[in-house]
């Protein structure tokens, strides 16, 4: 699933949480991602944002969901995920025992994670975190190598409430 049909498929309740965090504690990205995408669309960035937060929002989640602007929108789940939700992946490294820096920053990820401590990273996951949020991490995961981990893979597909549809 490509990083535009993800912000789909997350919801709305999801979507305007990852705004709200980038607007009000990365506004520096948050600004960076405006001025980017109004200049690609022969804008001035001061038009989006002399926009109410609600609008420049809306007009922002628009912008992502075109298949143009796939790599800023996983970006923007980068951003949220690594910054805001570090947590969660201290969680799942921890669950799947992956060695990091004790904030989530791995320096070399495993060719392969077992099945018994994919599952357990998973569970860990759902048994803290809301179910889109961990599909939204664990897909993110899984792009960061070619085709994934296959046990992770299996792990969810196990699981019908992370399931993401587009």
């Amino acid at each position: 699933m490509r990083a535009n049909q993800l912000l789909q498929a997350i919801g709305p309740e999801l979507r305007a949480q990852i705004m709200t965090y980038l607007q009000n504690d990365q506004r520096a990205a948050y600004k960076a991602v405006i001025e980017s995408l109004a200049e690609g669309r022969k804008l001035r960035p001061a038009f989006v944002l002399e926009k109410s937060r609600a609008k420049q929002a809306e007009w922002l989640l628009e912008q992502l969901n075109t298949k143009a602007n796939e790599g800023v929108t996983a970006q923007i789940f980068q951003i949220w995920l690594l910054k805001g939700q570090a947590q969660m992946l201290i969680t799942f490294l921890d669950a799947a025992q992956i060695a990091h820096d004790g904030k989530g920053e791995v320096t070399e990820l495993p060719e392969v994670i077992d099945d018994d401590k994919a599952e357990a990273a998973v569970a860990a996951l759902l048994a803290a975190y809301p179910a889109k949020q961990v599909a939204l991490y664990l897909h993110m995961f899984q792009e960061q190598r070619p085709g994934g981990w296959a046990s992770l893979t299996k792990a969810i597909e196990a699981r019908p409430e992370l399931k993401l549809e587009a």
